[in-house]
């Protein structure tokens, strides 16, 4: 009879655990599903302030079965809130890595985090991020056995809350019983009761004004350990069924396992070893109902205690080895959790000092582009710089060019001035002549005519050939060019093309040319038609200046 009752037992345990280990596996795909979802999203998204929420969701999503992916995703918050000087969003992601850091046991970062975290949130003010960093930060020196800090940073999470605002005071409020009995738990550890009691009192009666019926139940376990210890043994049970209530209410086995151990312990201080019996069995088969080793674990030592004492040492010895084994199973899960939590480290740290390695090549590549940019920026001012010298040279070259043009135009143009006026002497002196030819004899007439005649025609080309060749000296090509492009144009054109080159007036052409101004102007006439400007707006000057 007992053998299948057993046996009914262990079906109903394993057909629980198939139950539980079901809804797990469902519950980890909709994870997952979800977070491909929120990762195509944030993918996808533009909007900063979107890219942080959808991160931050992802954060908290992938805790629950990849705390790898959590602290990745984390971590890639930061650089986000860092790169945007973003420093409420920085420190809403430190103290969520250092979160997560904590679920690993990797209590060293997780205090760097929750640090850097407190910084951030004095620097912008935010008591409510104050009171959850405190808080989490005293709950890392608890786990280090460091009771002292975590009861300072613990009340300092205190003095934050009372900072709070009537609306963040009332949102917030659930936090005050669990910080309270946190404190409580810590006194304990060191040995002042009294302090725990007060603290364990506090935070009993803050969470009875919000209905926190989870922390209730958690408060008077505590407050039945702790008077148990003090020898209060009425209070210690009263506050142990209280516990026991709420939890059956609530259907919170997990708890419920907890509270029959501690009212196990209770009864066998109190010598009811029957009862002892009864609450530790009770415990026992709820912790297998939900597969929680931990209570399982101290129900059998509780079980073993109280068969040796009864006398019965083989159901003791029995008890005992299930205590072993379920202590080295509790220890070589620890050990596979540490593995693993080192494992998970090492691959976070991979992928960070991975992406460091990418930053950096990017940063170099970023820098390298800069300096090229500024070396070809650099050439490029200096090439304008020399273009700009150059053009100045010219410009000065060009000036000076036409500086002398102009000097030797004068000086040309005062010559043939000087040629006119000597030309018009040999002229007066040749009409002076011809004058006094008629007062001569016969015979002395013709000789006279020949030295007027030589006289005439030697000022003539004499004129004429000192003008071609200082003309020459200043206008190369002058006149190849006026050729090439007027081919048909005459000996006369083309003198009467290189005195108008010099701007001289029609007036002193004539002095030279032995015309008429009269002639001289229908000689430009002539000119124009020659060089097809006839019928233009184009003055005659101005196109041989282009010459």
């Amino acid at each position: 009879m007992v053998n299948k009752k057993r046996n009914r037992t262990s079906l109903l345990v394993v057909l629980w655990s198939l139950i539980l280990l079901s809804n797990t596996i469902c519950a980890q795909a909709n994870d997952v599903v979800q977070e491909d979802s929120l990762s195509y999203r944030l993918k996808n998204e533009q909007d900063i302030g979107k890219k942080y929420t959808l991160l931050m969701q992802l954060v908290k999503l992938t805790r629950r079965y990849d705390l790898k992916k959590s602290i990745l995703f984390g971590n890639q918050g930061q650089t986000l809130a860092s790169d945007n000087k973003d420093k409420r969003w920085l420190a809403e992601f430190q103290l969520e890595n250092g979160a997560t850091h904590y679920y690993l046991g990797d209590y060293d970062d997780a205090l760097e985090d929750y640090l850097s975290a407190i910084n951030g949130f004095k620097e912008l003010n935010n008591s409510v991020g104050l009171v959850r960093t405190y808080n989490n930060t005293g709950m890392i020196y608890d786990r280090l056995e460091n009771f002292t800090n975590a009861i300072e940073f613990y009340k300092q999470a205190i003095d934050y809350f009372y900072q709070l605002n009537e609306e963040e005071n009332e949102k917030f409020k659930r936090f005050l019983p669990q910080i309270y009995n946190n404190i409580a738990s810590a006194y304990e550890s060191i040995g002042k009761s009294e302090d725990a009691i007060i603290y364990y009192q506090r935070a009993l009666q803050v969470a009875k004004e919000i209905n926190f019926r989870h922390i209730i139940g958690s408060i008077n376990n505590n407050l039945g350990k702790i008077e148990i210890s003090n020898g209060n043994f009425d209070i210690a049970r009263e506050h142990l069924m209280k516990a026991i209530t709420i939890r059956q209410e609530d259907e919170e086995l997990e708890g419920l396992a907890k509270s029959y151990y501690f009212l196990s312990n209770y009864y066998s201080t109190t010598n009811k070893v029957d009862s002892a019996e009864w609450a530790a069995k009770k415990s026992l088969a709820i912790a297998q109902s939900v597969n929680i080793l931990e209570p399982q674990k101290i129900s059998h030592m509780f079980l073993y205690e109280i068969y040796e004492s009864k006398g019965l040492y083989k159901e003791a010895l029995e008890q005992h080895k299930l205590y072993k084994s379920l202590s080295d199973s509790l220890i070589n899960e620890q050990k596979v959790n540490q593995l693993s939590q080192l494992q998970i480290s090492f691959e976070v740290d991979k992928i960070e000092e991975s992406n460091k390695l990418e930053k950096a090549k990017i940063k170099s590549f970023y820098t390298i582009l800069i300096i090229v940019l500024l070396a070809i920026l650099l050439i490029a001012i200096l090439v304008l710089f020399l273009l700009r010298m150059q053009k100045k040279k010219v410009q000065l070259e060009n000036s000076k060019l036409e500086v002398e043009v102009e000097t030797k135009n004068r000086e040309l143009t005062t010559n043939v001035m000087y040629l006119v006026q000597k030309n018009e002497l040999l002229n007066n002196v040749a009409k002076n002549l011809i004058s006094l030819k008629e007062k001569l004899k016969e015979e002395n007439k013709k000789p006279l005519q020949r030295i007027i005649y030589n006289l005439q025609s030697q000022s003539d080309n004499e004129v004429w050939q000192e003008f071609e060749l200082r003309f020459n000296q200043v206008h190369k090509d002058f006149y190849e060019q006026i050729r090439a492009k007027h081919s048909e144009i005459t000996p006369s054109e083309e003198r009467l093309c290189a005195l108008l080159r010099l701007n001289m007036t029609s007036k002193e052409i004539a002095a030279i040319t032995h015309q008429t101004v009269r002639g001289v102007e229908v000689a430009r006439g002539r000119l124009r038609k020659r060089l097809e400007l006839t019928g233009k707006d184009t003055n005659l000057i101005t196109y041989l200046e282009g010459f």
